[in-house]
């Protein structure tokens, strides 16, 4: 009589399918790229907010209201100030305006953002 484990072999299916070991690289790979994306993010949120009061001072010095600005200047207060720097920026912002004064003001702006650093 023939044999029905061998005979059968052919067209009965395995109870398992025999696959290759896979190994955790493609996830560790994506996992890497996904924390270096989380990085890059992280560093360039981390330096525009670093560099916001410099681009604000910035615009101050180029804004065209130059009460406006000298008050806005005065509100920001960046790091410690002299007495000649808010002498000149008090005249700013209520003596009537002069003829330098945005270079006044584009002085004072340079002067509180060399302070930031």
């Amino acid at each position: 009589m023939p044999d029905p484990r061998q005979d059968l072999a052919d067209i009965v299916e395995p109870a398992f399918a025999v696959a290759p070991a896979q190994s955790d690289f493609p996830a560790a790979l994506a996992l890497g790229a996904l924390l270096l994306a989380a990085l890059l993010i992280a560093a360039g949120y981390w330096r525009w907010r670093r560099t916001a009061m410099r681009r604000r001072l910035r615009r101050l010095a180029d804004s065209a209201d130059i009460a406006a600005a000298a008050a806005e200047l005065a509100r920001l207060r960046p790091g410690p100030a002299d007495a000649a720097w808010q002498a000149e920026l008090a005249r700013l912002r209520f003596a009537p305006p002069r003829a330098d004064a945005a270079a006044t003001l584009a002085r004072l702006c340079r002067q509180a953002e060399a302070g930031l650093k």
